[in-house]
């Protein structure tokens, strides 16, 4: 039972004390239950600002290891790019070479060529595969000028047993390739202007931007300490 001797006071002090020191509101406020609300109210409402703050604060550093997540996965796909951009150029830089094309009694040595374009059809497809995953907007166009040229071409790639899929692949159908006209072949990835030169200075252009892109600017597009560096000189 609820002591109210507290609230009158000390009753050997007299009438006077007692009814001086009894506080009729906070009495009533006991006895109707107002009071335990009210408490109930405030701790309750300290409680579930706590838990607030704790979620706010979790969801904060969920979004900061996601961020620096995609910031590292899109640091080793522009890795993985420049590496398939430059061997993109390499294989297209090889079918440009005279030697695959001479012939020996007569005939080219449809095997090593049918094996050179494979590669540079495999090379190709991973440059798309990459560029994909990485966040450049000059690497995009990049691709875009690369994909658009191989659909001009589509038609006479298609009489040498290389295909253009829906997905904007290669494919390379090794024994048309190899019962081709070896002539189409040949002005295909040989000579300036060739679908093959343009593929080389594009996968280049690839390398160069995504190069750029890793080395200026940084995942939330600020310049690196080391370019700051040299800007604050001059400021």
């Amino acid at each position: 039972m609820f002591d109210i001797s507290a609230m009158l006071g000390n009753s050997g002090n007299g009438s006077n004390n007692a009814a001086s020191s009894f506080n009729f509101t906070d009495y009533a406020a006991i006895k109707n239950g107002s009071y335990g609300k009210l408490v109930k109210s405030y701790y309750g409402g300290t409680a579930k600002s706590i838990d607030e703050q704790k979620l706010s604060a979790a969801k904060a550093s969920s979004k900061t290891k996601a961020k620096k997540t995609e910031d590292d996965t899109d640091k080793a796909g522009v890795t993985a790019l420049k590496k398939n951009a430059d061997e993109l150029r390499t294989s297209a830089q090889s079918l440009a070479k005279d030697d695959l094309w001479k012939k020996t009694e007569g005939k080219e040595d449809t095997a090593k060529i049918a094996d050179t374009v494979k590669d540079f059809a495999a090379n190709y497809n991973k440059v798309l595969d990459k560029a994909s995953k990485v966040s450049s907007r000059e690497v995009s166009r990049d691709v875009q000028f690369m994909t658009q040229m191989t659909g001009t071409f589509s038609k006479v790639l298609g009489k040498i047993g290389v295909n253009v899929e829906a997905d904007g692949k290669l494919s390379v159908n090794e024994d048309a390739l190899k019962k081709a006209d070896m002539n189409t072949a040949r002005t295909l990835f040989t000579g300036n202007g060739s679908y093959g030169s343009q593929i080389a200075d594009k996968a280049a252009g690839i390398y160069r931007d995504a190069d750029m892109g890793s080395s200026i600017y940084g995942s939330d597009a600020t310049t690196t300490s080391a370019i700051s560096s040299v800007y604050n000189q001059f400021i």
